[in-house]
């Protein structure tokens, strides 16, 4: 997900239908220069060079979403699919972080549930849950402390204060460290071999 705003401009982006490095691309209505969808990079037109800021994101069940956030707003198209199969499970969870990547493979994540790790100097979590199929990403780092997490009942647990975390939010719910917020990193669901593509520097974890 990218922030879509140009020197304080909102734009409008489209599907372009070209594929760049077998990925999709878009187009700006106002310039028609066509960018990267994973990177969010304009490759032709006036904006060429110009990047799109990531956001941070998460995979969370619509169900759950809605219990949560019962006044959000969904974009409801009417029903449509080119893929029948159930979700698939082999695509890698890729965080980003100035020259380092890293990724990491979803079978892996949510069979440990959590992982504390580093993207280069960065101490990073990534936290997976194989029945929400929740994924989340955060730099795992506090105050100068770096902090090793477990999963309990289906929240977050830091070894050094016991603290209870929320693993979608990043917010310190019960204990010491309560009101705390871990710092969420944007990441790229995809095939490890699309992730590879644009990040040919990456390592991939092996648990």
């Amino acid at each position: 997900m990218h922030d879509r705003r140009i020197s304080g401009t909102a734009r409008v982006f489209g599907n372009q239908g070209w594929l760049y490095m077998r990925a999709m691309t878009w187009w700006d209505h106002e310039t028609r220069s066509i960018w990267s969808q994973p990177i969010g990079t304009a490759l032709i037109g006036p904006l060429r060079g110009t990047q799109l800021r990531l956001l941070p994101s998460a995979l969370v069940p619509w169900k759950s979403w809605r219990q949560e956030h019962p006044d959000t707003l969904v974009l409801d198209e009417p029903a449509f699919a080119l893929f029948r199969e159930a979700p698939r499970d082999d695509f890698v969870i890729g965080i980003a972080l100035g020259p380092h990547a890293k990724a990491y493979r979803y079978r892996d994540a949510a069979r440990a549930g959590v992982i504390n790790d580093a993207v280069g100097p960065h101490p990073v979590l990534v936290y997976a849950d194989a029945g929400s199929r929740r994924v989340q990403t955060f730099v795992r780092r506090l105050r100068e402390q770096t902090l090793t997490f477990t999963r309990r009942n289906g929240r977050l647990v830091d070894k050094r204060t016991g603290s209870t975390w929320d693993p979608v939010t990043g917010i310190a719910l019960e204990g010491p460290l309560r009101g705390e917020v871990l710092r969420v990193v944007p990441h790229n669901s995809s095939f490890d071999w699309a992730w590879l593509d644009f990040y040919p520097h990456s390592t991939i974890y092996a648990p």
